[in-house]
Formats: structure tokens, sequence, C-alpha cells
């Protein structure tokens, strides 16, 4: 190769380099906003999830203690009626 041939093999290359910097700049640019949006998607879709799930155990509980009360409500029921049949039962 002749040094005119090297030279312009050196700017050809030097040029490809840069286009090439500038296209991988712009992919990545690309690709961050890709990874916000679906970061962001994710992080809203999580929060709904934590929501509903929270208020699936809210109503959970408010069942649980209704079926509490009315558990305490039979024993309380029992020990009426078994006080009635035998009223030294109060004395056990």
């Amino acid at each position: 190769m002749t040094l005119r041939e090297r030279r312009a093999y050196r700017l050809g290359f030097l040029r490809a380099m840069r286009r090439a910097r500038r296209e991988l700049d712009e992919m990545r640019e690309h690709l961050d906003d890709e990874i916000a949006a679906l970061d962001d998607k994710m992080r809203t879709a999580h929060q709904q999830t934590v929501q509903q799930i929270g208020d699936e155990f809210v109503e959970l509980m408010v069942e649980m203690e209704g079926m509490k009360n009315e558990y305490r409500r039979w024993q309380a029921v029992e020990r009426a009626i078994a006080v009635e049949r035998d009223p030294d039962e109060l004395l056990n």
C-alpha cells in the first residue's frame, strides 16, 4: 500500500468508527428510554398489586373478626342455655 492509500484507509476507518460510536450512543439512549419506561410500568404494576393484596388482607381480617365475634356469641348462648338447665353450672 502506498502512503496515500494508507492515509485514505485510516481516514475511512476513523470515519466509520465515529459513525459506529454515534449509532451505539443512539442505541444506548433508546434502550435506556425503553428500560426506564418498562421500569415505570413495572413499578406501577407492583404498587397496584401491593394495594390489591392489602385490600384483600383487610377484607379477610374483617371477615375473621366477624367470625370470631359470632363464635363468642354462640359460646355465650351455649353457656346461658347450660345455666338455665342447671343453675349449679355457675358454681363450676
